[in-house]
């Protein structure tokens, strides 16, 4: 049983917005969730109706609920979710961004005729939630966050009950394909694309690269047979450094000393090299999933399956 959230409005008024506050009421968790009060400010434009706003909270609830499903509580203590209403109808959640100003906040800009399932259905708040998961300003190794983002928006959606682990391993698994397939600028190093994203839009190799870092990252801490998971280290990163800003590299080197390896480093420094998306249809086949003519199945006889089914369930 995780975390739920007491919902009271409207509290305040400021400016054009509207303020609704979430918080925890009920602290239970398996996976070492701790008592401290934890918040979520909620800013509405100011005409939005009650229930709407209703509506967008219950949205709110049910995806910070499955940012818990990571390590049992929010990464941040506070953060500020602001919502904005689309001029146009097309899409649910057009565009998202986290700004890491002193208070963390997270802009959601939504279509205004979407219902609360199209909501729950859309990744964008999930992605924008798990920015959060590292202490990161995004001024360098664009690849590195973005990546952990589109990793994790997956996971938490299949372990809130979104969709069943074949569909997770499915979107991972056509989000590699996109990564790879995008070869306008092969002969730039990640490190250099990322950097200069808004000139050359490749997105796809940019953020599918990272994630499959950090599934990597995952695969080779749990093959260390001592307990170490992402999740857990991501835990352990959250306790002790989320103070102060760290670039990319000394987070990659907090990481290391606190799974006592040198995984993240090392993967690093082979990621910012690329010049494609690396491999990983071993790396997919050796957890037991499996492509057949583009569609994903799942066996559970190989050496690291049980990887597989611990990265879903969250163990």
């Amino acid at each position: 049983m995780f975390s739920k959230y007491a919902i009271n409005y409207p509290v305040l008024s400021i400016g054009l917005l509207l303020i609704l506050f979430i918080s925890p009421a009920d602290s239970k968790s398996n996976v070492n969730n701790t008592d401290k009060s934890q918040r979520i400010d909620v800013q509405f434009p100011i005409n939005t109706s009650s229930d709407k706003k209703t509506m967008l909270g219950q949205w709110i609830d049910h995806s910070s609920d499955a940012l818990t499903l990571v390590y049992g509580e929010l990464p941040v203590e506070h953060f500020i979710t602001k919502i904005e209403f689309s001029k146009r109808d097309s899409g649910v959640v057009p565009w998202g961004e986290v700004s890491r100003n002193t208070i963390p906040e997270v802009t959601l800009v939504v279509n205004p005729k979407s219902t609360l399932n199209e909501l729950k259905a859309d990744w964008t708040i999930y992605h924008e939630f798990s920015h959060l998961l590292i202490p990161y300003d995004a001024g360098d190794s664009r690849w590195f966050s973005e990546g952990l983002a589109s990793y994790y928006q997956n996971i938490i959606q299949a372990r809130s009950g979104m969709f069943s682990e074949t569909k997770m391993w499915q979107k991972l698994f056509e989000g590699f394909e996109r990564g790879r397939k995008d070869t306008h600028y092969s002969h730039q190093k990640l490190n250099y694309l990322s950097d200069n994203i808004s000139q050359n839009h490749s997105y796809m190799r940019i953020y599918w690269s990272g994630a499959l870092y950090w599934l990597k990252a995952d695969i080779a801490l749990r093959g260390l047979n001592i307990g170490y998971s992402l999740d857990k280290v991501l835990h352990e990163l959250q306790k002790c450094c989320f103070d102060r800003y760290l670039s990319a590299v000394d987070i990659t080197k907090r990481l290391d000393k606190l799974s006592n390896s040198t995984i993240f480093t090392s993967l690093f420094t082979d990621f910012s090299g690329s010049y494609t998306l690396p491999e990983y249809i071993d790396d997919l086949n050796m957890l037991g999933v499996v492509q057949h003519a583009g569609r994903v199945e799942l066996e559970n006889n190989t050496e690291n399956s049980h990887i597989r089914r611990a990265i879903f369930k969250g163990k």
